[in-house]
């Protein structure tokens, strides 16, 4: 004869105790309850904590390329040596963790950015445990709760990711194809979504007439163009990363469709193939260059936004704030971003080789209650 279930044995179980003693259905039913309500909790992130208000000039949005985030285990798939080095050396990694830190931390009245988007991250505990350094610092109101990322199990392993205090929608995440340096989240506020594309493009030294990078700029203004077709406004996509490419590339010109000309922005709104906005476009490279390369310096990571960004409505991008990180205490000794470097790095050690690029978005405005304004004008 068959065995019944465990399910089925428990439901028995549960029958008899009720039917001995019927306080046990109102015990049974007061459990289901706190069962549903946590759970409800956990799957609702706007429920956990309430969202960190903005600055009067806004969330402060950063991009970086953090130049090799390891985590600290030694993952036998992965053959670079940076990833055994910093897995065997906690003080190296711990160092990297601290400069990072101290240099966020300088930013936004010691709070660091509100939403951080990361390039040459090895995983998702790489990220976790930056997180966990950054928060060490920070009183709870203002520490990092969320974190987006995909693993892409190629090539170095350096991939992109998102570290936000602010609510992170999960169904907002997107994926792209094996070998793509590529990520997609969403930060919702009030209802109204800021869709965010992160991407690594592929380096100069590997391609060198630019055929990959022009891919990959295509790909993110398909995945930009199927965020506009669904979204029942001019959708608020921001686009970054470290595109090795500058601003006048084809991959950037072309590919990401994306200029420097506001206007040319604005009026092409709703149109099939709407142009988009770099933000670095036209900018000097001696005071907005985020690498040096041969003593000469170059805009390889980009801030670009959608139309939608620029009508002030939804989410806006406060385009004057647009800032290139690179203080002092970033700097070698010619003004270049301080390197971290590998385990036989001679030099002091700085956070990476990259400056990061930041700029200020004004959260959407809460909606008037029905009726307020009417309320408002009554005497």
């Amino acid at each position: 004869m068959p065995r019944r279930s465990n399910a089925r044995d428990l439901q028995s179980m549960l029958v008899r105790l009720i039917r001995r003693d019927p306080r046990w259905l109102i015990a049974l039913l007061v459990l289901a309850g706190i069962v549903f309500l946590l759970d409800s909790f956990q799957r609702n992130p706007r429920t956990q904590a309430p969202v960190p208000p903005a600055s009067t000039e806004g969330y402060l949005f950063c991009s970086w390329n953090v130049e090799n985030l390891f985590d600290d285990v030694d993952d036998p798939k992965n053959q670079d040596p940076l990833d055994s080095w910093f897995a065997s050396d906690p003080k190296a990694l711990e160092h990297k963790h601290n400069l990072l830190a101290d240099s966020l931390l300088l930013m936004n009245d010691g709070r660091g950015p509100d939403i951080l988007a990361l390039v040459e991250v090895e995983n998702r505990r790489a990220v976790e445990l930056l997180r966990q350094a950054i928060n060490r610092r920070l009183p709870t109101e203002w520490q990092y709760t969320g974190i987006a990322h995909q693993d892409n199990i190629s090539g170095r392993r350096i991939e992109p990711a998102i570290l936000t205090r602010l609510p992170l929608d999960p169904s907002g995440t997107r994926t792209f194809p094996a070998g793509r340096r590529l990520l997609g989240a969403r930060i919702t506020i009030d209802d109204q979504p800021l869709e965010i594309l992160v991407g690594h493009w592929t380096s100069r030294l590997t391609d060198q007439d630019g055929a990959k990078r022009l891919s990959y700029a295509q790909e993110m203004y398909a995945t930009y163009q199927e965020i506009e077709k669904i979204s029942e406004k001019n959708a608020d996509v921001l686009i970054c990363g470290d595109f090795n490419d500058e601003p006048d590339d084809e991959s950037l010109r072309l590919g990401l469709r994306a200029t420097g000309d506001v206007s040319s922005v604005v009026a092409g709104a709703g149109l099939d193939q709407p142009r988009l906005l770099n933000l670095l476009a036209g900018r000097d490279p001696e005071s907005f260059g985020t690498y040096r390369y041969r003593n000469r310096w170059q805009i390889l990571d980009h801030l670009i936004v959608s139309p939608g960004l620029l009508e002030g409505e939804g989410w806006t991008v406060a385009v004057e704030t647009l800032q290139t990180i690179n203080g002092p205490s970033l700097q070698d000794g010619r003004g270049g971003p301080l390197r971290f470097g590998d385990q036989n790095n001679p030099n002091p050690r700085g956070p990476s080789d990259h400056f990061a690029v930041c700029v200020r978005l004004l959260p959407p405005e809460p909606e008037a209650p029905e009726g307020s304004q009417e309320l408002a004008m009554t005497p």
